[in-house]
């Protein structure tokens, strides 16, 4: 009978830079996935998804590694680089960790699987001793079992994690390059060639069972000629209630191909964990690289692909701190794991919103290698619920409004609110059903999120509400706890005695700085009413209203009462300001003797920025004064710092084709007379761009009559270059140096993955 049809092995795995891509995923991922715990403030919250973990629940994992002679030389290193570097970086002491190496069993006496090493907990003796043993990962020779048999590697893995006591979550990460390679298997030999086939596929399919039924995940990363469609369904065959229980969160394969593999599973198994995943800058060192921090953050580990133990990395914060191993304040923890590896994390709670700077060093000989960074974030959601009107008639209609507020009172972007789904309804007594309401930002669908986060609907109050009312909201998004909030009303009676409306108006206040708003009443009541004012779904640290509590009179109209809120001082403010400012969260409630919401303003429309500089403490006449004396120490220098200025680096680097359509632009940072470095990089892809490098083999500097020199690597300069001149590059690039007023937009049609650098509208 002749053999069955079967596809090729991959002759060779994707390349060096394949798998230290693939280790920076499983290290970003690991160290990441038990970070799903958050706060949601006085929300209730709802309760977690099947199958997820919080920072201090423990995961079980086997990591199985592909040890086939399909791996290209020195392949095999990189992935014992990957096994130890997740062992360092993951967060719980109480997870457990397997290594396994597979391939194939074809004669007596041989395994398709090598216990590399035993499944230990992961605390600080444990992560060490993963990392010896993982010095034994080696590729098989063809006298060894060269082929690629999942089948006993699943089989061990579950088996494995299936011993493991208790319900913790229990993950295996298959890691490989090739296809089912059975053909020359002991356990078939005595088959003929289509009865072999048919095993193997029903004894894949019973071990892809029993994982299911022993609730292991399983997660094939593949590279190279991997069968996507065969790692697919051994993915879909597993435990598919992973994080939550929805689609696009189950285990799913991935075979990828091309130089952005870092990013493309990054991405994937971020979303695929409940994780948000940014990309950060790549490079080589030394140099700078960066990538941001959501405000929604609540948990998130920066991920350094380094490439070369000998590089070394300095964590900066937004606000320019650089962070080290042994600093703590009040409001988050650092956590560093990995340094001295090719990869290494640095894991924060409650990290500052913002961009975070990574600095790469590295001896002259340590260069070569390419560097990235990544963050992987877990964060929650904080909102509040605001009417129009706490007793509206029924019939009317009531304005609802929802702003997202942030940890740190800073103000979101679009990209933060991407995904985030907002939903209201009404109920109360008298209304048979809950009444949805759609909720919107700035006017568009929640799920597009073009606003400001500040999402807002109309309802109309049934004719048949007769009492007590519930407006609730719901705040959800995968990544993010849910965030749920109600907010009781109650529907007017004609004979109303006692309402109270709040104007609280806009201001932009200093640390320790006073706003004043006006609160109006109407008592037609026969006795004196007193009302309260308090904050709700705000910290309230540094924050103090005056007075806390008015005594209206009885039979009174129009009883004006001035309310202080006032700011405390920078050092007393819970959150970071800025010179922007930081948009207060939650609002203001004024009450009744019986808790009955009268009015409820919300606190945004109030922002706070840092500290006034000298000017506005000394007050305008001072100020005049020293802009005078400033006005003429300026007429003194002005000649010098023109011509000075005409030399020094600035405008924007652009990178053209040959048909003139822009690829990237890089915008050039004045600084001193000289030149700036710079490095032209993947001129070889789709993408190239302008990257800064203090070592950078291009330079570029101004001269006095208002054109460009460039110094190429060879050493030499082209000068005098004017504005929007062209420099050809090789056969299909032109680099131009122009000023910001002279640079046209970039194409919208044109899409690169740095196009967010470029301002790309789609991004």
């Amino acid at each position: 009978m002749s053999p069955p049809s079967r596809e090729p092995r991959a002759a060779a795995a994707a390349g060096g830079p394949a798998v230290r891509r693939l280790t920076a995923l499983l290290v970003g991922v690991l160290l990441a996935t038990a970070e799903l715990s958050g706060h949601v403030g006085a929300a209730a919250p709802a309760a977690p998804s099947p199958g997820g973990t919080a920072a201090d629940e423990p995961v079980d994992y086997v990591v199985a590694v592909d040890q086939s002679g399909s791996l290209k030389e020195g392949e095999i290193d990189r992935e014992r680089e990957a096994v130890n570097a997740i062992a360092m970086g993951e967060p719980s002491n109480d997870s457990t960790m397997e290594v396994l190496g597979f391939a194939s069993a074809e004669k007596e006496g041989q395994t398709a699987v090598d216990k590399v090493c035993p499944s230990r907990a992961l605390d600080t003796v444990g992560r060490e001793k993963i990392a010896e043993c993982a010095a034994r990962l080696r590729q098989r020779n063809e006298n060894e079992g060269a082929g690629t048999d999942f089948i006993e590697v699943v089989r061990q893995a579950v088996a494995d994690l299936d011993a493991r006591p208790g319900d913790t979550p229990r993950v295996l990460f298959l890691l490989t390059d090739g296809i089912l390679d059975v053909e020359d298997s002991l356990k078939y030999e005595d088959l003929d060639a289509k009865s072999a086939e048919e095993a193997a596929k029903a004894d894949l399919a019973d071990v892809l069972a029993d994982a299911a039924d022993a609730q292991v995940q399983i997660w094939p990363l593949g590279f190279g000629d991997a069968n996507e469609t065969a790692l697919r369904d051994m993915a879909a065959a597993g435990y598919q209630a992973g994080c939550t229980n929805i689609p696009g969160a189950r285990p799913q394969a991935r075979v990828v191909r091309g130089d952005d593999l870092d990013a493309e599973l990054q991405s994937t198994f971020a979303t695929a964990r409940c994780l948000y995943h940014e990309k950060g800058e790549q490079g080589r060192p030394p140099g700078d690289l960066t990538v941001r921090i959501s405000p929604l953050a609540t948990e998130g580990t920066i991920v350094v692909s380094k490439g070369d133990p000998a590089v070394t990395a300095s964590y900066h914060a937004p606000d320019g701190r650089e962070i080290k191993p042994s600093d703590s304040d009040e409001d988050s923890t650092y956590t560093f794991s990995g340094q001295g590896r090719a990869t290494e994390s640095l894991r924060i709670t409650r990290p500052l919103a913002g961009r975070w700077t990574v600095k790469l060093d590295a001896p002259a000989d340590h260069r070569e290698r390419s560097a990235s960074v990544n963050v992987l974030w877990h964060g929650s959601v904080r909102s509040t619920i605001s009417l129009s009107a706490y007793s509206p008639a029924a019939g009317s209609e009531v304005d609802m409004y929802v702003p997202i507020l942030t940890r740190q009172e800073t103000r979101l972007e679009k990209r933060d609110l991407k995904g985030i789904k907002v939903t209201g309804s009404l109920t109360g007594e008298g209304i048979g059903q809950a009444v949805p309401i759609r909720l919107a930002d700035d006017g568009k669908g929640a799920d597009e999120s073009a606003g400001d986060g500040r999402f807002s609907g109309t309802v109309s109050v049934p004719d048949t509400a007769t009492g007590s009312l519930t407006f609730e909201s719901r705040v959800s998004a995968v990544g993010l706890d849910p965030d749920v909030r109600s907010q009781p009303a109650a529907v007017s009676q004609p004979n109303q005695r006692l309402e109270a409306v709040l104007a609280l108006g806009g201001a932009r206040l200093h640390p320790g700085d006073t706003h004043e708003a006006r609160l109006t009443v109407d008592n037609r009541d026969s006795r004196a009413q007193t009302l309260s004012l308090a904050f709700a779904d705000t910290k309230g640290a540094g924050l103090r209203l005056t007075p806390q509590r008015v005594t209206v009179p009885a039979d009174t109209s129009g009883h004006r009462v001035t309310v202080r809120l006032s700011v405390g001082a920078a050092g007393q403010l819970s959150f970071p300001v800025t010179d922007e400012g930081s948009a207060l969260g939650g609002k203001i409630l004024v009450t009744d003797e019986q808790g009955t919401v009268l009015d409820g303003r919300l606190l945004d429309t109030v922002t706070v920025r840092s500290e006034p500089d000298a000017l506005d403490r000394w007050g305008r006449p001072v100020a005049l004064a020293l802009a005078l004396l400033a006005l003429g120490g300026a007429v003194l220098v002005f000649l010098w710092l023109r011509r000075r200025a005409a030399r020094r680096p600035r405008g924007t680097l652009v990178l053209e084709d040959t048909w003139g359509r822009e690829l990237a632009r890089h915008p050039v940072t004045p600084g001193r007379e000289g030149w700036y470095r710079f490095d032209i990089v993947d001129t070889d892809s789709d993408s190239p761009r302008v990257q800064r490098s203090d070592v950078g083999t291009w330079g570029m500097r101004r001269n006095p009559d208002g054109g460009a020199d460039l110094r190429m690597p060879d050493g030499n300069v082209e000068k005098n270059l004017a504005p929007g001149q062209g420099l050809r590059i090789g056969d299909d690039l032109v680099l131009k140096a122009v000023d910001e007023d002279d640079a046209p937009p970039p194409d919208p049609a044109l899409w690169s993955p740095y196009a967010a650098e470029a301002h790309h509208p789609e991004l």
